[in-house]
């Protein structure tokens, strides 16, 4: 039998629901959560989340993310707000949307305070819920319960597609914060989300464990350096170290990012070190904790049992103690002898036992060895410092190539800083400009053609700036001259002078890293034990100079008092020979005759006899 069209199953009738009407509500004249009896708008007595006073998590409460994402794009998902009865009549209830609703408020509050224009919030009056509590409740508790929260994987997927969008459309920076808002992360985010997107989701849930709260930026970077041994301890000591000092820019993360990429390039360069020597037969060790109580010694160290040498290649040849270690200071290899003793090796330098009846043993100095050991220990702090100081420079430079971007007009002590160098003629202008400091130039500036620098290309420059980055273009001269001048790989403990003597650590370079300090410039450990040991030098100075300023005060004091000695012992004797004058007989006659005269008034007898004679 033919079934007709009128004989067939009815098909199934899509039904229309209360869409309810749209109105556009001003969450600033409309709405103020905290004073309901002067808002239009409040919250509905049976909205599902409520505000708890007991300690309970505030759910109500619109987190910064969302804050920022209607700031940005505004409420994109109307609220649904339904008349009010009873005591509240005339008013309108959130029924669903109350943290989007304080979202906007929050949004519009920020904006007047910056100034600019906010949105109104278009949202949904559903007339047939007036009154019908149960119903009002269910919608509520539908809304809330019943949505799952989007995956991680699902945000970094959709991240990464807006990111692709973004670049390659280059979209304005304002536009791109804007979007990346929109999503509540940042426009540094939203680049960092191609990396995120690639990290195994196992990697995502350890952080989650761990308790870190890293964002796109901090979970690529740490991805990037996980296998590093205590990594995330690092990098979340950084990341407190920044939030404590209010540093936006990331300066200690950077920091220790920096020093973990180094970690790890020289893992992998002793992994793969450790390979090549394997091929060729060479065993490994590990570095001893103290080269006095191993049984190994640098090669360097040691001489055969006839006082030669010992080279890496002719120990390889004859020793069968031959073998390899890695300074951890910077992983390079150290040529060993695993058992110098058992071998006949002995330790450059060191004293002989001839009397000990064994051919080629060493006399055991203590001190000697202890003195070997500082100089080792010591010489690991040079490598690794060294190492640190021109890892540091990536970062540090990174830095200065930001504050150089700056369009806003210089500050009072950037002026100040290339007035003063530039009066105290510190440079000369075809060594700053040319060279290393050149491509410094290049770098600060963003600038290619600048990696060379002729007058025209100078000329074009400054014609395409404006007149308030003309100082950053100054300043672009000075860092290069500092960068160049005073920060090379020496400067973390002074440079030599022409005799080869370490001198203090230059001013130049301590005032450099103190001045960036001041501008956000987060310093690393080798750059704070740089101004710290320059520090000392300077007490030390100051202190020695006292001492010699105190030496020559008490110099010129004793001098004075020897002086004022002499001066009062020559006054006593010029004093005593007067005395003694004064008692003296005068040298000349009297005109009365003398007591003792002769009789006739002769004062002698020659005249008499010659009187006699007549």
């Amino acid at each position: 039998m033919t079934v007709t069209q009128t004989e067939q199953a009815p098909a199934a009738i899509a039904e229309e629901a209360d869409a309810g009407r749209l109105e556009w509500i001003d969450p600033l004249t409309d709405f103020h959560p905290d004073k309901p009896k002067e808002s239009r708008v409040i919250v509905d007595p049976f909205n599902h989340r409520k505000k708890r006073e007991n300690g309970e998590e505030d759910t109500t409460e619109p987190d910064p993310g969302l804050i920022a994402s209607v700031d940005a794009v505004g409420v994109q998902q109307a609220p649904v707000l339904r008349p009010q009865t009873g005591e509240h009549e005339g008013k309108l209830g959130i029924v669903m949307g109350q943290r989007r609703m304080k979202a906007a408020r929050a949004a519009a509050e920020k904006a007047v305070t910056e100034g600019r224009k906010y949105r109104k919030v278009r949202v949904i009056i559903r007339e047939d819920l007036t009154g019908v509590d149960d119903e009002a409740l269910a919608g509520s508790m539908v809304e809330n319960v019943h949505r799952a929260a989007a995956s991680v994987q699902d945000d970094l997927d959709a991240a990464q597609q807006l990111a692709i969008m973004v670049n390659a459309k280059r979209v304005p920076k304002a536009r791109k914060a804007q979007l990346a808002a929109a999503i509540g992360r940042t426009a540094e985010e939203l680049d960092a989300a191609p990396r995120v997107a690639k990290i195994a989701p196992e990697v995502i849930e350890g952080l989650w464990e761990s308790g870190a709260e890293f964002d796109w930026v901090e979970q690529a970077d740490y991805d990037e350096v996980r296998d590093v041994p205590n990594a995330l301890l690092k990098l979340e000591e950084a990341k407190q170290k920044d939030a404590a000092e209010g540093n936006a820019r990331r300066g200690a993360w950077r920091q220790a990012m920096q020093a973990l990429k180094a970690e790890k390039e020289k893992a992998e360069r002793i992994a793969a070190t450790t390979a090549e020597l394997a091929k060729k037969m060479v065993p490994v060790i590990g570095w001893p904790y103290s080269w006095q109580h191993s049984t190994a010694r640098p090669l360097e160290e040691l001489e055969s049992a006839i006082g030669r040498p010992l080279t890496e290649a002719g120990h390889n040849e004859t020793c069968e103690g031959h073998a390899a270690t890695f300074d951890p200071a910077d992983g390079e290899v150290v040529w060993v002898c695993r058992e110098f003793k058992k071998h006949d090796h002995r330790i450059l330098g060191a004293a002989q036992n001839e009397d000990s009846g064994t051919e080629g043993a060493e006399e055991v100095d203590e001190k000697a060895e202890a003195e070997r050991e500082a100089a080792r220990e010591e010489a690991r702090r040079v490598k690794a410092n060294n190492a640190a100081w021109r890892s540091v420079r990536e970062v540090r430079q990174e830095f200065i190539t930001d504050m150089c971007q700056d369009k806003g007009e210089a500050p009072a002590d950037v002026k100040d800083l290339v007035m003063t160098t530039i009066l105290a003629g510190r440079y000369t202008y075809t060594h700053y400009v040319t060279g290393d400091s050149g491509r410094l130039l290049s770098a600060f500036l963003k600038d290619e053609s600048l990696k060379h620098t002729p007058p025209d290309v100078m000329a074009k420059l400054v014609k395409r700036t404006g007149v308030k980055r003309y100082w950053w273009l100054l300043f672009a001269h000075i860092a290069g001259m500092y960068e160049f001048e005073h920060m090379t790989d020496e400067a973390w403990r002074g440079k030599k002078d022409e005799f080869g003597r370490r001198k203090p650590i230059e001013g130049e370079t301590v005032e450099w890293l103190n001045f960036l300090k001041k501008h956000g410039y987060s310093l690393s450990e080798v750059e704070e034990e740089t101004l710290a040991t320059a520090q000392r030098q300077a007490e030390e100075k100051a202190k020695q100079d006292a001492e010699r300023k105190a030496q020559r005060e008490r110099w010129e004091r004793e001098r004075e008092e020897a002086r004022l000695k002499r001066e009062a012992e020559e006054k006593a004797l010029r004093e005593e020979e007067g005395r003694q004058s004064a008692d003296e007989p005068d040298d000349e006659p009297d005109d009365e005759p003398e007591a003792d005269a002769e009789p006739d008034g002769r004062e002698d007898g020659g005249e008499a006899q010659e009187d006699d004679g007549e």
